[in-house]
């Protein structure tokens, strides 16, 4: 190749061929990072944030007194807001009697609920157990079912709702007592004027008479070391009517042997 023919490279030329040189990268901005970092922080607090909050109101329970109702109310899984709760039978709604109102209201625990409840129930079956004329000794049992029902009851005091379950058959009793002591004594009654009249098939009237009264006086008796007042639970014995005054007294037969003589 001579020295006189040029290079292959000027044989090209240097024109102009239109193509621009690519862009230069941007240079990255080294704050955005942190703060995409910050923002995604604060969601992750207030989502945890929002679950404490719901977690604790959760565990909040209420005893609501609307009127002479009384209903238990538990939070929401949500920071305010309540329900009904009725795990048992023995957290539904029921009637509060005349007097009677819970410990306390407002947000609790589990087991505060359950000690205001209990105390109620116990309070609503004593008054009826104890109001002999009025009481209703079916009210009494199903409070004290209601309070062992609860699920927290100690063990002491299931052996309390034993024991006035206990009194609740013995109201019963007496109730049935009553109605038996109504027929003697209209039993007693009868006897009574049978005694006075006498018969020809039934001589023994007198006899019913005395064991009747026996057994009425018996009952007093149990009544007053059952510390009840026996006025309140058995009726006074039933009285004869009278004779009305002026009616004519039967004149005494005249004696008829042959042996009397005339005077």
């Amino acid at each position: 190749m001579s020295d006189a023919q040029p290079p292959v490279d000027d044989l090209f030329g240097d024109e102009d061929l239109g193509i621009e040189a690519p862009p230069a990268p941007p240079e990255r901005d080294g704050r955005r990072l942190p703060i995409r970092l910050i923002g995604a922080a604060l969601v992750v607090l207030a989502v945890a944030l929002l679950w404490w909050l719901s977690s604790r109101h959760h565990e909040k329970y209420y005893v609501q007194v609307d009127g002479d109702m009384v209903r238990v109310e538990r939070g929401y899984y949500f920071p305010f807001g309540a329900g009904a709760y009725a795990p048992s039978p023995a957290y539904e709604s029921f009637k509060l009697p005349a007097g009677v109102r819970p410990e306390k209201t407002g947000a609790m625990t589990a087991p505060q609920v359950d000690t205001v409840l209990h105390s109620l129930f116990v309070t609503i079956a004593k008054r009826e157990i104890a109001d002999v004329e009025k009481g209703d000794p079916d009210v009494a049992e199903i409070m004290l079912l209601r309070a062992q029902k609860l699920l927290t009851t100690p063990v002491a005091d299931d052996r309390q709702l034993l024991e006035l379950l206990g009194d609740v058959a013995f109201r019963r009793g007496l109730t049935e007592v009553r109605g038996v002591q109504a027929r003697f004594d209209k039993a007693l009654e009868q006897f009574r004027l049978a005694a006075m009249r006498g018969g020809v098939a039934y001589k023994g009237a007198q006899r019913w008479v005395d064991a009747i009264t026996r057994l009425r006086e018996e009952f007093r008796r149990l009544s007053a070391e059952s510390g009840l007042d026996p006025d309140r639970i058995l009726a006074n014995p039933p009285l004869l009517v009278p004779k009305r005054e002026g009616a004519p007294a039967q004149a005494p037969k005249q004696d008829a042997s042959p042996d009397a003589g005339a005077p």
